[in-house]
């Protein structure tokens, strides 16, 4: 059976070194988009399926094109100061 990990932070994912994990630059808590964002969350979902079938190399990181645009939260979460 295939699994495929979600990864917010890129650099914790290659100290972990799952078997496949796809990086999505989305803040925590909101791994699959905003709220209310169905478009993304399904986009991503399918994203997700799609490289479970897959081939690739043990330990790949697969970079996702979703980023983050809405505002400044995914960067205020990652310097520890949002709240």
């Amino acid at each position: 059976m295939a699994t495929v990990s979600l990864s917010l932070v890129k650099e914790m994912t290659q100290l972990v070194k799952p078997s496949k994990a796809l990086y999505v630059q989305h803040p925590f808590g909101l791994t699959l988009g905003d709220v209310g964002d169905t478009a993304t969350h399904e986009a991503v979902l399918r994203d997700c399926l799609r490289h479970a079938e897959e081939l690739s190399p043990p330990g790949a990181i697969i970079e996702l094109p979703y980023v983050w645009a809405k505002d400044d939260l995914r960067e205020r979460q990652l310097r520890k100061e949002a709240h």
